[in-house]
């Protein structure tokens, strides 16, 4: 028996005009079409290719890792031409691959690129269509997918994370190869959408709300007839036709699998008036700020998450802590994108109007400069390879604000070693993701200071301007025509 398993991860916010191309991939993130590169990648950052290498050869199956593809940070949508090398490399992929007895293919389940909404189910179309492959084929996603009428009806399962933030990415690659292993021919997936965005604040996995949802799922799957039951808060960054979130049962029994999703769907969706952002004022956050601790403190950014596709050029922490700066009882660590300061800075200048909306910075000095490439070594992407291109490090009393040409995922230690920054000894770090950071830093929720500002990942849904979704979901509208419904 032969698996084809590929990986493409990317994460699209429509809310950033900046269209993303192929060096998202190439040079920021990671692109491997060897099989001998695969698997080495794969040991090195253990990813769901990791998890389901492992299950399948370890049942004897002949495995082929043909494309492993992971985006440096999440962006707009791709480029048409972007997306016409991604539909080549998958094309040529399974050509490689096949004949196979089974196909899975890690997905991320949000990718949008210009005059294409459904990235992942234009790919698995092609698949089915032009590849011709007719055997089983098995999705991972992760938990943000916003899953699609094509991605159900080209699958034979479907398993998401578990996790938020997001570090069970080599046992979902295990339950992908396990769904393989069992696969039957009347296995059924159906999915119950939700007309509801959820913040991603109020969806961790090991409290609150979701908590108790996933745990609703796991005793689901104990049913006869119920193999996985997955949850899908969509990332809701998306304005799209078919946005919602998701519950998404894979079995045998299919009357009862619409049944429990519905089911659950509906007890997910009445929590909705409950859902938190977490959000605090500045007041209060500036207060905690001159408070020594040890441990420090987390600036948390959730308005422009680089994890959730905002394109890191808010401004907003510096422009709020430059008062603070010799104020602060230790270091604090500040990030913004923007590549023209960072040339300026490279030919010498000290003043600057720094990211968006613009912020005047007079620097004490330059202490960085050169290209930045880390390794994340928290609990979330440990291992995976990132880039934010050219970089400087700006002193200004007690803040050292770091200027990147690129965007990344910046919730990890490893992004402010890499600039010879010492995170773990600061009094605060800024962080560009709503929940990654817990994860990445270490930290318990107690150590966050969560802000809104300027970006394209604005908690407060209601800023964004949603044209083809904001009639039909909650927050936008109070009463959604359809609130849950069936994807047929």
């Amino acid at each position: 028996m032969r698996a084809v398993i590929l990986q493409f991860l990317f994460e699209s916010n429509t809310f950033n005009p900046e269209k993303a191309g192929m060096e998202s991939f190439v040079e920021g993130g990671t692109w491997l079409t060897e099989e001998s590169a695969i698997r080495e990648w794969a040991v090195g950052a253990p990813s769901q290719m990791t998890g389901s290498l492992e299950v399948l050869e370890r049942a004897g199956w002949a495995t082929a890792p043909c494309l492993a593809a992971v985006c440096g940070s999440p962006a707009g949508r791709l480029s048409r031409e972007a997306l016409l090398t991604i539909t080549e490399a998958f094309r040529a992929a399974i050509g490689r691959g096949l004949p196979a007895d089974g196909l899975i293919l890690h997905l991320h389940g949000a990718a949008c690129a210009i005059g294409e909404d459904d990235v992942e189910g234009a790919l698995l179309e092609m698949i089915r269509a032009e590849a011709g492959f007719d055997g089983p084929l098995i999705l991972s996603l992760d938990l943000h997918a916003n899953v699609t009428r094509r991605m159900m009806g080209h699958s034979n399962g479907i398993t998401a994370y578990r996790t938020m933030p997001h570090t069970d990415f080599v046992e979902t690659g295990r339950r992908a190869a396990r769904l393989l292993l069992r696969h039957r021919n009347d296995r059924k997936v159906v999915a119950a959408r939700m007309a509801a965005l959820i913040p991603p604040t109020d969806t961790h996995d090991g409290e609150g709300r979701f908590a108790g949802m996933l745990a609703r799922a796991r005793r689901l799957e104990e049913l006869p007839g119920i193999e996985d039951v997955s949850l899908f808060p969509v990332q809701p960054w998306l304005d799209i036709d078919e946005l919602g979130s998701c519950v998404v049962v894979t079995g045998t029994d299919p009357v009862l699998a619409e049944t429990e999703a519905l089911g659950l769907a509906s007890a997910w969706y009445a929590q909705r008036k409950s859902w938190v952002t977490g959000l605090k004022d500045w007041g209060s956050i500036e207060s905690s700020l001159l408070q020594k601790r040890r441990p420090g403190w987390i600036l948390v950014d959730t308005a422009d998450a680089t994890t959730g596709g905002s394109d890191g050029r808010s401004s907003e922490a510096v422009r709020r802590l430059i008062p603070l700066a010799d104020r602060l009882p230790g270091r604090g660590l500040l990030w913004v994108v923007d590549p023209e300061a960072v040339r300026r800075a490279e030919a010498g200048d000290t003043t600057f109007v720094l990211g968006r909306p613009g912020v005047a910075v007079s620097a004490d000095a330059v202490d960085f400069r050169g290209a930045v490439s880390y390794r994340a070594r928290g609990g979330v992407l440990t291992g995976s390879a990132f880039s934010v291109g050219r970089t400087v490090v700006l002193r200004v009393g007690q803040l050292r604000i770091v200027i990147s040409s690129n965007a990344a995922f910046g919730a990890d230690p490893a992004f402010y070693e890499a600039v010879d920054l010492d995170p773990e000894n600061a009094q605060v770090v800024l962080a560009k993701s709503p929940m990654g950071w817990r994860a990445g830093f270490g930290a318990a929720a107690d150590r966050g200071l969560l802000f809104d500002g300027p970006g394209q990942t604005s908690l407060d849904f209601r800023r964004l301007a949603y044209r083809k979704a904001g009639g039909r979901v909650f927050p936008m509208t109070e009463t959604p025509d359809a609130p849950i419904g069936l994807l047929k």
